[in-house]
């Protein structure tokens, strides 16, 4: 069975003066994700999970000085909210159904952002 593959890309633009002291950077998020994942929610738990990995990921950055690393949680919860919103957005757009927990978390947010 075929089962169809989606990317999502979100893009944020951060202030973070510990780990970028020149200002605002932007960072992006590129993530590819099986759609079938959203047919249930234990699936929709397990994108969660990925997308918050791949966010966290993308918002840490070596900090030379200290010789550690710097984790920009607020980032990280911005992109996995553009990530959740544009995938949402997708999928009412293509008339597919999403699992119930993963629409509620999306109205939610989309709810917040107004």
């Amino acid at each position: 069975m075929f089962k169809s593959t989606v990317s999502v890309l979100v893009a944020a633009v951060l202030l973070s003066p510990a780990a970028f002291a020149d200002g605002k950077k932007e960072v992006t998020l590129s993530h590819d994700y099986d759609a079938a994942l959203l047919a249930s929610d234990e699936g929709a738990s397990v994108l969660l999970a990925e997308l918050t990995k791949a966010a966290k990921r993308t918002c840490t950055s070596r900090i030379p000085a200290y010789g550690g690393v710097y984790t920009d949680l607020a980032c990280a919860d911005s992109l996995v909210m553009a990530a959740v919103k544009e995938i949402h957005a997708a999928q009412t757009a293509a008339g597919v159904d999403v699992a119930p927990s993963f629409e509620r978390i999306a109205l939610t947010q989309l709810a917040s952002a107004d």
